[in-house]
Parts: structure tokens; C-alpha cells; sequence
């Protein structure tokens, strides 16, 4: 095998594992106990220019209209256009979090708190599911068939915070990323 040939390969090996690692972990229980020495409690700024492109809630609800009018997207309520309000970390420039043993609370941009408890709670009309990967926190939401994934993890010794959002609708899917450096 030539050496491009067997770097593509292990490229496309090394992807294969990675996907099937991220299904197996999608499933895997989550812890309800915090693992030492994590603490997301802080003040944390975005740092727009290591986080995902922002949400525009416009384009999106345009792209879906035009599915809906053809019959592709079946349930409106089910829209990526309600993603900012369901997941306001989407949107938000700062954080303020305040953690405890079983829960924490999140203030964004200081006006929508969030409180998020370890374990599955039924909280309005959504399933959530929030504990712990490693040393990872994962808030797994599900409401009908809007199914979304928050993954907070610290990173630079606790100076940065790094949120994965993945978002599956019955329109667009929303995957991306938040960085926050704390204050």
C-alpha cells in the first residue's frame, strides 16, 4: 500500500472508531456523582473566536418553512428555530454558574437561569437526563423529536470552558461549539 493509500486508510479507520466511540458514549449512564477537582462554578466570557458561528434564527426558519411548503418537515413544533430559546447557551455571551454536589444553576447574559439537577428529571414538557462522562458534564434534553446534547469540559487547568451543542430536530440539526473563558 503506498503511503497516501495508508494514510487515508488509517484516517478513515481512526473516523469510524471516533464515530462509533461518540454512538457508544451517547448511551453509556451517566454518572450522578461529580468527579474531584471539576467545578464549572465561575463567571465565564465567550470567546467568539474559538466558538461555532452564531445561530441564525432568520435563515432558519426560512430554510424550514420552504421544507414544511414541500412537505419535508412534517412537525413545525419540532423546529431548529426554537433551538436558542430551548438551549440558551446558543446564544449567550456570558455565563454565570453556580454548582453544587447534586445540580448547578446557569445564568445567561445575567436574564434566563437554568437550574440543571444530576440525574433524569422531568422539567415542563422535556426529559432531561444530566451527570457525568469522565470528567465531563453531559445534559442529554429530549422532547418529542427534538433531542439535544450539552458536553461542558474544562479545559487549560479550569481557565476554559468548552460546550459541544448537538441538536437534532424534525428540521436542521444545530452542532456546534461554545468557548468561554472564565472571568
Amino acid at each position: 500500500m503506498r503511503t497516501k493509500d495508508r494514510q487515508r486508510h488509517l484516517a478513515a479507520v481512526a473516523v469510524s472508531a471516533a464515530a462509533a466511540s461518540l454512538a457508544l458514549a451517547a448511551c453509556a449512564p451517566l454518572a450522578t456523582t461529580a468527579p474531584g477537582g471539576v467545578d464549572f462554578t465561575g463567571e465565564w466570557v465567550l470567546d467568539a473566536a474559538r466558538s461555532g458561528v452564531p445561530l441564525d434564527v432568520a435563515a432558519i426558519r426560512r430554510r424550514e418553512d420552504r421544507a414544511v411548503a414541500r412537505g419535508r418537515q412534517t412537525d413545525p413544533s419540532a423546529s431548529a428555530a426554537f433551538a436558542v430559546q430551548d438551549f440558551p447557551v446558543l446564544a449567550a455571551n456570558t455565563l454565570r454558574i453556580e454548582q453544587g454536589e447534586t445540580s448547578m444553576g446557569v445564568y445567561y447574559d445575567g436574564t434566563q437561569y437554568r437550574d440543571v439537577s444530576w440525574g433524569r428529571r422531568q422539567r415542563n414538557f422535556w426529559t432531561v437526563n444530566a451527570g457525568w462522562q469522565e470528567r465531563a458534564l453531559v445534559i442529554r434534553s429530549e422532547r418529542g423529536a427534538v433531542k439535544g446534547r450539552e458536553t461542558l469540559t474544562l479545559e487549560r487547568g479550569g481557565s476554559v470552558l468548552r460546550v459541544a451543542v448537538r441538536v437534532a430536530t424534525a428540521g436542521e440539526d444545530i452542532e456546534t461549539v461554545r468557548v468561554y473563558r472564565r472571568r
